[in-house]
């Protein structure tokens, strides 16, 4: 049996005590998602999470070291999600280029309703999917990463 997996590059951008968030509103209401998307074809994890910043925050990025990994499995659903395939969160620590700053692209999905930063305290009053606000937290205070390795700059041999 095939297992889909979706692999998912996002970013943990923050300024000050704030973190930069996507929002959406759909038939449930308004909510969050760090930004990023869903790796395409002959492209690495760092391209994709620089192309999906461009796409939906129009800003070009720096991609530093992975804070976290999340993982989503649709057969323990909790029902948060509803989905139907593996999802892998690849959360990168991210810096915005000098001078640049966030804002809602003019082609955009058509749920998104704005490119936003929003506060660490204000994080538990809001719907972010995933439900990461706390890990969120603690790594502003901790900065605690992994490194990723790409097999692509090691050594032959």
């Amino acid at each position: 049996m095939e297992h889909d997996i979706r692999i998912r590059p996002c970013a943990l951008i923050f300024r000050g005590e704030s973190i930069l968030l996507v929002e959406y509103n759909d038939e449930n209401g308004p909510y969050y998602n760090l930004p990023g998307g869903g790796l395409e074809y002959h492209e690495t994890i760092k391209e994709a999470v620089k192309r999906e910043l461009l796409e939906e925050a129009s800003v070009e990025i720096e991609v530093g070291p992975i804070a976290y990994v999340y993982e989503y499995q649709p057969h323990k659903d909790r029902g948060a999600y509803g989905g139907k395939r593996t999802v892998i969160n690849i959360i990168f620590d991210c810096d915005i280029r000098e001078g640049a700053e966030p804002v809602m692209p003019m082609d955009h999905d058509h749920n998104q309703t704005g490119v936003k930063w929003i506060n660490l305290e204000e994080l538990d009053r809001i719907t972010l999917f995933p439900n990461i606000k706390e890990q969120i937290k603690q790594y502003y205070v901790e900065r605690l990463n992994t490194t990723l390795i790409e097999d692509w700059t090691l050594p032959l041999g």
